[in-house]
C-alpha cells in the first residue's frame, strides 16, 4: 500500500519508518530476535502516536514537550483515538508540521528506556539529501561552543525502508533534553534572552562581512516586484503603498555595503526553543543551519514573538557586534534586518499558494500584513 494512502495516518506511517530505522542502529531500543514479532498498542491520530504502555498521568523525562504551550494541557490524550499495533519501540512519535504526502517528516521520542529522539526526513528524490544532513553536520560541530544547550548527535544514516519500496529517508539520533516549550505567558521575557544568546553565539563562532550575492539580490528584486505590481487581493495592508515600499526596497538592495554573515541556525524562533529544568535555553532542530546573513535569525525570532512590531521599534545592534559592524563598514543593523526580511519574502508566492491549497488564505494575509508592516518599520 503506498505511503500516501488516505486511510493511513501520518503518525502510523511514522511508526512504520521508526520500526525500520530502530533495527538499523544500536543507539535506540529495538525489538530483536523473537521479540521483534511482538507488537505494541499505540493510540494515534494524524499527527501523534504514543504507546498505550506510557503512563501519561505522571511526569516523565521530556513530558513537558507534549503539552499545549498555551494551556499547559497534555496532548497525550487517549480518549476517542483509535489504536494501531506496531513493533516500534518508541514511546511517542510526532509527525512534523511541514510534512507532505510525498515527504514525511517526524520525530520519535524514547523516554522510558533511554533519553533520546529520532529525527527523520523523507527525501523528495532518492539522490537528493534533505537539509537534515547538512544541518546535522553543523550541529555536531557546536558542542560546547554556544551559550545554548545543543543536542548531541549520536548516530545518523539513510533508510530505504518504509511503506513505499522506493522511499528514502535521512535520519539521526539525538540526545533528548528534559525541558518544555516556552509558555505563552513567558514569551515576552524569553525573546530578549534568545536574541542576546544568539548574539553571543555569533561572537563566539566568528563573523565575516560580505556583500549580498548578485543572484540572491536579483531573486529578491524579482519576487518583491511581483508582490508590489501584481499582488493577490488582500495581501497588502491598507495603510501601505506597494509602489512606494517597492522603491524603498530597491534602494535598500542597491546598497553596496556588506552584510554580517555567520553560522545561522535558520529557524531559532520560540517554536524551536526549550526551557530546560536547569533554567537554560536549548536550541533544537538544526536542519536549516548554514552560513548566511545572521539577521535572518533575528527575523525568525521577531516573527515568533508575541509583539513583533513592538520589538522592531526597539531593535538595535547587539553591543558586542557594533565594533565589527563599524570596522567592516557594514550596512547598519536595522537595515540588515530589513534585507533579511526582504530575502525571506522572496518565497512569498509559494507560501501564498500553499495557503490557497490549504484553505487558509485569511491567515496568510494576516501574516503578510504583519511582515510588510515590520518591513515598513525597518526600511530606511
Amino acid at each position: 500500500m503506498p505511503a500516501h494512502a488516505p486511510d493511513i495516518s501520518d503518525a502510523v506511517r511514522s511508526l512504520d519508518w521508526t520500526a525500520a530505522i530502530e533495527r538499523m542502529t544500536g543507539s535506540l531500543p529495538a525489538a530483536r530476535g523473537v521479540a521483534r514479532l511482538r507488537r505494541r498498542d499505540f493510540f494515534h491520530d494524524n499527527r501523534i502516536a504514543f504507546s498505550a504502555r506510557l503512563d501519561t498521568t505522571t511526569a516523565f523525562p521530556t513530558s513537558g514537550v507534549f503539552v499545549d504551550h498555551r494551556t499547559g494541557a497534555s496532548v497525550l490524550v487517549a480518549d476517542g483515538r483509535p489504536t494501531v499495533r506496531s513493533v516500534a519501540a518508541a514511546d511517542v512519535v510526532v509527525a512534523g508540521a511541514m510534512r507532505t504526502a510525498e515527504q514525511l517528516r517526524f520525530r520519535a521520542f524514547y523516554v522510558t528506556e533511554v533519553h533520546r529522539t529520532l529525527v527523520v526526513q523523507q527525501r523528495s528524490a532518492p539522490a537528493r539529501p534533505t537539509p537534515l544532513v547538512i544541518g546535522s553536520e553543523h550541529q555536531r560541530a557546536l558542542a560546547g561552543r554556544t551559550p545554548f544547550a545543543v543536542p548531541r548527535v549520536l548516530d545518523g544514516g539513510l533508510a530505504r525502508r518504509g511503506l513505499d519500496g522506493d522511499a528514502v529517508a535521512d535520519w539521526l539520533v539525538e540526545e533528548a533534553f528534559d525541558g518544555a516549550p516556552v509558555r505563552a505567558a513567558d514569551a515576552a521575557d524569553a525573546v530578549p534572552e534568545l536574541l542576546a544568546l544568539l548574539a553571543e553565539t555569533w561572537e563566539r563562532l566568528g563573523l565575516t562581512h560580505e556583500r549580498l550575492g548578485g543572484e540572491q539580490r536579483a531573486r529578491a528584486l524579482s519576487a518583491f516586484s511581483g508582490l508590489a505590481e501584481d499582488p493577490p487581493p488582500g495581501i497588502w495592508p491598507g495603510d501601505l503603498d506597494p509602489h512606494h515600499t517597492w522603491l524603498r526596497v530597491r534602494a535598500l538592495l542597491d546598497d553596496g555595503r556588506p552584510l554580517t554573515v555567520g553560522l545561522s541556525h535558520g529557524d531559532p524562533g520560540l517554536g524551536n526553543v526549550l526551557r530546560l529544568t536547569d533554567g537554560r535555553l536549548a536550541l533544537v532542530d538544526w536542519e536549516d543551519a548554514g552560513y548566511r546573513p545572521v539577521a535572518h535569525d533575528v527575523v525568525k525570532v521577531l516573527m515568533s514573538s508575541p509583539d513583533p512590531r513592538g520589538l522592531v521599534a526597539e531593535l538595535e545592534a547587539p553591543a558586542s557586534l557594533r565594533p565589527a559592524l563599524a570596522a567592516a563598514g557594514a550596512v547598519p543593523w536595522r537595515p540588515q534586518v530589513a534585507v533579511a526580511l526582504v530575502l525571506f519574502l522572496s518565497g512569498w508566492r509559494n507560501r501564498y499558494f500553499r495557503a490557497v491549497k490549504r484553505g487558509s488564505v485569511r491567515a496568510a494575509d494576516r501574516r503578510m500584513h504583519l511582515l510588510l508592516g515590520m518591513l515598513d518599520d525597518l526600511l530606511p
